[in-house]
Order: C-alpha cells, then structure tokens, then sequence
C-alpha cells in the first residue's frame, strides 16, 4: 500500500511541474504579444492633433483678415517651438509664436492653415484647419405704414412685424451653394427658434412687442450639409414710437411737404386754413386709423371723408391763440397710440 501511494503522489507532482511549463510558456507569449501591441500603440500616438484653432471673426468673410489662435492642454504651448504654414508654405516658427494673422481669399477660394509643435515629450503635434470664406447679407421689412411720397424706409414699431431674409453666399469652389438647400438657424434673443430654422428657410417674421428701450437681438447662421462652410450675422434694429406730422394744406398746390407745422402756426385774422396730419410708421394704413381732433381741450368731430384733414376758421377781427391736438389710435393695436399738438396764432 505505501508503495503505491508512494507511485500515486510522485506522478501527481510530475503534472504539476508540466502545468507549470505550460502556464509559463502561455505567460511568455502573452507578454510578447502584448508588448507588441503596446509598441504598436506607442508609435500610433507619436502625432497628435491634440491643439485647437480658433478664428476671429469665427466665421471670416472674402479678403478679410483673420486672428488665429493655437491652444492646448497637453502641453506648455507657451514654451514649445510652433510652426505655422500657410496653403502649405511656413510663415513663421518659433517659440511662443501661438497666433498669427492671415487674410482670406475670394469666396470659393479655401485658406489652409497648419500649426506644428515639438514639445519636449515624445509626441508630434500638428493640426490643420481649411476656412471657406462666404458672405451673408440680410435685409429686413417691416409692414408699417409711410406716407406715399415718402421715400424713406418705413422703421417698426410695437406691435408691427418685422421681416428678415438671408441671402448667403456660400461655396466650396463648385459654384454658390443654392440658398433652398442649404440650412438656417434663426435666434432671438439667445433663444433658437426652432419652428423657423431648417433647410432652405431664409426668412423670420418677428411680432415687435418690446419698448423701443429694449430693442430685439437676431442671429442668423447658415451653413452646408457637413458645416464645412458657415457663416452667421447678427442684426440690431431699433424699435421706434410712432410720428406724426403735420402740414399745411393748400386748395391748389396740395400739401406743404417742405415745411413741417412744428409749434406755430398763422392764420390771418378771418382766414382760413387746413391742417392734414400724416402718421408715419403706423402698423395699420391710415384710413383704419381713428382721429380726434382738440382744440382748446374742446372735442372737434372729424371729417367722415378724410378724418386727417382739421379745416380751421377764424372770426374777422378776432386775435388768439389755441392749442390744438390731435390724438390718433388703432383700434386693431392697443399698443398704438399717437399724440401731438401745436398753437393756432390768429393775427
């Protein structure tokens, strides 16, 4: 019995020792192999593209020049040599050099720009940046109401509307990018609108409900399908309150466009003359607008056929002066309401 317990135990240890072999022979290879793999990582991190570039402008038009500016959190940029090229060609190099100044090409043209660092780790820095200049206009409409000789712009006010309309130029040197396909990004006030951004919407109709001391903020940023080419603009337009004017009207020669009643108007004693009051940047054509004419704190009824027409006369032999105010109202803006007045001097 010993014996063969004896026999039992001496081929058990014989396995053991195999095993041993075996689990070591397996370790070796595993270690061969994952130290090639981590060479083979080694030598993929040798270049990184671990920098940013920024622009300013962010989003550069044609023939403009362009602040670049290189930063990172991998190193000490401020001490590792830099080099910077441009469409290929160094313009500079050397320490601290973590900015430069470029001027872009025409629309369609790109500008590439690379920077380069060697910091004292074993690491290869080198990144590249393509700009597509492109240009962005926007105009806007507002749908109040001018006199038609007027030819100035008509300016919003509370309770108008106010139309933008982007017209990007956008190209990657294959031609403009048609407007219809590329996409819009409409915000007010910080706030995106997303109901009014997406493909091929180049307008925004914007209610005013703001004072004029808090005028609206509109951003607009076009760009292609990839966002290789984008550009943005921001639009600031007053709000204004309504005007009114007025003017004396003459029988034969029509209004007196050229001269504005401002405090004082004359009359001749027994005379008469007539007054037409013209508001200007009404959200509502004046014929729906409502006038009351005041004279001395008197209600005058207006004329039912041209309410904005007041015909004044004197008495003969009389000498006075009178406060006249006109008061005008929307009745379809409760937010629009226009008050002026002026001194009738009769003499």
């Amino acid at each position: 019995m010993q014996k063969k317990y004896y026999h039992t135990k001496k081929k058990n240890n014989m396995i053991s020792v195999a095993s041993i072999k075996k689990i070591s022979a397996l370790s070796l290879c595993f270690v061969f192999f994952c130290g090639m793999y981590a060479n083979a990582q080694l030598n993929d991190a040798n270049s990184s593209t671990d920098i940013l570039l920024s622009l300013s402008p962010a989003y550069p038009g044609p023939h403009e020049q362009v602040r670049v500016s290189a930063q990172t959190y991998s190193f000490n940029i401020d001490t590792t040599p830099l080099t910077w090229y441009v469409n290929g060609k160094q313009i500079k190099s050397g320490k601290g050099l973590t900015e430069t100044i470029i001027t872009t090409g025409s629309i369609g043209t790109p500008t590439t720009i690379r920077v380069t660092a060697d910091p004292p780790s074993a690491t290869h820095y080198d990144k590249t940046l393509t700009i597509w200049p492109s240009d962005l206009d926007v105009l806007w409409y507002t749908n109040t109401h001018t006199p038609v000789w007027y030819r100035g712009k008509a300016l919003p006010v509370r309770g108008s509307t106010v139309t933008y309309v982007a017209l990007p130029l956008l190209s990657t040197g294959n031609g403009y990018y048609d407007p219809k396909n590329l996409l819009y990004e409409w915000r007010i006030d910080n706030t995106l609108q997303k109901n009014m951004s997406g493909r091929g919407k180049n307008t925004l109709s914007l209610p005013i409900t703001k004072s004029r001391n808090v005028p609206p903020q509109v951003l607009v940023r076009v760009y292609n399908e990839n966002s290789s080419v984008v550009q943005e603009k921001r639009i600031h337009i007053s709000v204004q309150e309504p005007k009114l004017l007025f003017y004396e009207l003459h029988a034969l020669r029509g209004p007196s466009y050229h001269k504005i009643i401002a405090d004082t108007h004359k009359v001749v004693s027994g005379g008469e003359t007539r007054i037409l009051a013209e508001p200007y940047y009404a959200s509502a054509k004046a014929s729906f607008l409502t006038y009351q004419w005041n004279i001395d704190s008197t209600d005058i009824a207006p004329d039912t056929q041209n309410p904005e027409i007041l015909s004044y006369v004197s008495e003969a032999g009389s000498s006075a002066q009178q406060r006249i105010t006109l008061e005008v109202t929307n009745p379809f803006n409760i937010l629009e309401h226009i008050q002026k007045s002026f001194r009738m001097h009769v003499e």
